[in-house]
């Protein structure tokens, strides 16, 4: 018996799928407030960013596709602070790990540790990188799971930028 249009039902599902991991309805909402500490010392409070749009990258050392996405964010980091749009890269539960990545790849970003893992649980993070965008008012204006190209970067960070 020959099975007509299963592939398309397949890849409908698979297209459902995808779209539910990249929403997850954080769009609109206030940003919750953190305090974390910077990989070399010092602390970064969110609230100090009030007026000024956000990009947190949220990430593990064992991600391969944090790894690739990381270098991108730190090349688009200058430019877009330039714009006033800032970037944070929260690493979650793996202090020495991040310090040892962020050294051998040279990267610049802001590097904050959430050590146990709650700021990740309160913005949702159930899957890595997750972006989240939040606006200049403190609302999360976009959030995504997986790889983001520099194209949407750039498309998210311009909605952003003054």
């Amino acid at each position: 018996m020959e099975r007509r249009g299963s592939g398309g039902i397949a890849g409908i599902l698979i297209l459902a799928a995808f779209l539910l991991l990249q929403w997850d309805g954080l769009a609109g909402k206030p940003a919750p407030d953190f305090k974390l500490d910077q990989a070399y010392g010092g602390r970064v409070d969110l609230s100090t960013y009030r007026g000024r749009p956000v990009l947190l990258a949220f990430w593990l050392t064992s991600c391969g596709i944090c790894r690739h996405e990381l270098p991108l964010l730190d090349r688009l980091g200058p430019e877009f602070s330039a714009r006033g749009v800032e970037v944070l890269a929260v690493n979650i539960r793996d202090l020495p790990g991040a310090r040892e990545y962020m050294a051998s790849e040279r990267l610049h970003l802001t590097n904050l540790i959430d050590a146990d893992g709650e700021t990740a649980e309160r913005y949702g993070v159930s899957g890595v990188p997750k972006l989240v965008l939040i606006g200049a008012d403190g609302k999360i204006r976009k959030s995504a799971a997986g790889y983001q190209n520099e194209k949407t970067l750039r498309e998210w960070m311009t909605s952003v930028a003054r």
